[in-house]
């Protein structure tokens, strides 16, 4: 019995005898944090024809399959750095995704500080809170109901997460008018929902300018808002905040308007000042030929999305 003892040993020396690290089922609805380096928890998992910040605007970039009938697989995980040091991307997670059978590389990418750029080169700072996803490259004709990510956290902790394919949002809050949204850098009154064919100041006077729509079959919905910025500097509504209707399939991204400090004049391009509070017109066009299918209201701000009733 002594000399298989032995031998054992002289194996396990050998060959190693660790034992298999354990994967934890990862949770949908837990913050995980670990000591002083990292929390993170899971924002939305989509299947989706483009890796996209979660604040669109104007200028707004995305990634593109490098093929067609490729779409993507994405898992968009809230990430905070609690340590110290600037942490890179690929210090933070690393593993590869399961469809089908089979495995797919895991690429990721972060959402600029403002959720409306998209990063590959942009270190986390200390105490900063940045949305990453964590996406792969799938045929379409290989997506199925489901799909798993298998993942490492800071190269010490596995994760097995299995979802359905369909498009999951966490934190897809639902809102009512008469709703007030308090943020980090403002608070957004939701007003009014309309129905024109051009954006009109509240004070109108005997003189003003209006905005139409571009085309005489458009009509614009119109979330109308009040923003009161309570950060410290000046904010820019056309990089802060974006709004999208959502009907027959369709995703009708907003012009967004804003009203005059004495209510009488519309921009574009105005800013909003510390402690300044302006009216916002979230217009987006609409067909006309559309107008009686019911819709749905996405507000993006500070990397949240709000789902606003109509």
């Amino acid at each position: 019995m002594k000399k298989i003892g032995i031998l054992i040993a002289l194996v396990c020396c050998l060959f190693g005898c660790q034992s298999q690290t354990e994967i934890t089922d990862f949770e949908e609805s837990k913050a995980y944090t670990y000591q002083d380096e990292l929390e993170f928890e899971l924002i939305k998992t989509e299947v989706t024809q483009q890796i996209a910040p979660s604040n669109k605007n104007k200028t707004y970039k995305y990634i593109e399959p490098s093929q067609d009938n490729y779409v993507f697989i994405d898992m968009v995980v809230k990430t905070i750095n609690l340590s110290k040091k600037e942490k890179r991307l690929e210090d933070i997670f690393a593993g590869h995704f399961e469809v089908n059978k089979e495995s797919y590389e895991m690429k990721q990418v972060v959402e600029t500080i403002n959720y409306n750029q998209m990063s590959t080169t942009d270190t986390i700072k200390t105490n900063e809170t940045r949305y990453i996803h964590l996406y792969c490259e799938v045929p379409n004709d290989q997506i199925k109901e489901e799909a798993t990510i298998i993942f490492k956290v800071l190269n010490q902790y596995d994760f097995q997460y299995t979802f359905l394919t369909e498009q999951h949002v966490m934190n897809n809050d639902t809102k009512s008018l008469g709703d007030i949204l308090t943020l980090q850098q403002s608070q957004i009154a939701l007003n009014n929902i309309l129905k024109t064919d051009k954006v009109e100041p509240s004070n109108k006077g005997f003189f003003y300018s209006y905005i139409p729509t571009d085309h005489d079959d458009e009509t614009f919905v119109i979330l109308q808002v009040d923003i009161k910025n309570t950060s410290d500097i000046s904010l820019d509504p056309n990089e802060y905040l974006y709004c999208e209707y959502l009907v027959d399939n369709q995703q009708i991204k907003s012009k967004i308007i804003i009203e005059s400090e004495n209510h009488k004049s519309l921009s574009q391009t105005d800013h909003i000042k510390s402690l300044e509070t302006r009216t916002l017109y979230l217009a987006m066009p609409v067909k006309n030929n559309l107008l009686k299918q019911k819709g749905m209201i996405h507000l993006f701000v500070e990397g949240n999305t709000f789902e606003i009733q109509i």
